[in-house]
């Protein structure tokens, strides 16, 4: 498996997107997330990852916090974490900003570590043929390696 690999992103809030919308990663890689916002105070909920930030219009840094550990809020300039199981995340507005405040969604999307995957499907497959090659040439003795000369006897 080929080492994870460090993700500097930046999301930008702004009524009623984010931008970028759509975020790919692959499993394994440690993000490295900055938040902006351009106009109100908004929300970055991360489903699937215990992550709640609160961000300031304008402001540097901004208030993270994690939701089931009961956490409190404190300041950071970026989030980290890992981005650990494959699938499709939404990341949404935790702050009421507007009236469209429930349609600014965005998708993080963790893409299996395919090079690992492929190397094991690789392996599997060689050590498959390997056997299977093992076994073609001994089928049942031909007449000649029998010691006969492939001649039905009359008698």
């Amino acid at each position: 498996r080929p080492a994870p690999t460090a993700r500097d992103l930046t999301v930008t809030a702004r009524q009623y997107a984010y931008n970028p919308s759509r975020i790919h990663v692959n499993s394994g890689d440690t993000l490295h997330i900055r938040l902006a916002s351009l106009d109100v105070v908004h929300g970055f909920f991360v489903e699937g990852h215990d992550i709640d930030a609160e961000i300031h219009p304008q402001q540097k840094n901004f208030l993270v916090r994690h939701p089931s550990n009961g956490d409190g809020w404190r300041e950071v300039e970026e989030l980290t974490f890992v981005a650990g199981r494959p699938g499709k995340y939404r990341y949404r507005c935790s702050h009421t900003c507007g009236t469209m405040h429930p349609f600014m969604l965005g998708e993080m999307v963790v893409d299996p570590n395919l090079p690992f995957h492929a190397g094991v499907g690789s392996l599997a497959g060689l050590f498959l043929g390997m056997v299977i090659a093992s076994f073609v040439g001994t089928g049942p003795p031909r007449a000649e390696e029998a010691g006969t000369s492939g001649e039905e006897n009359e008698t």
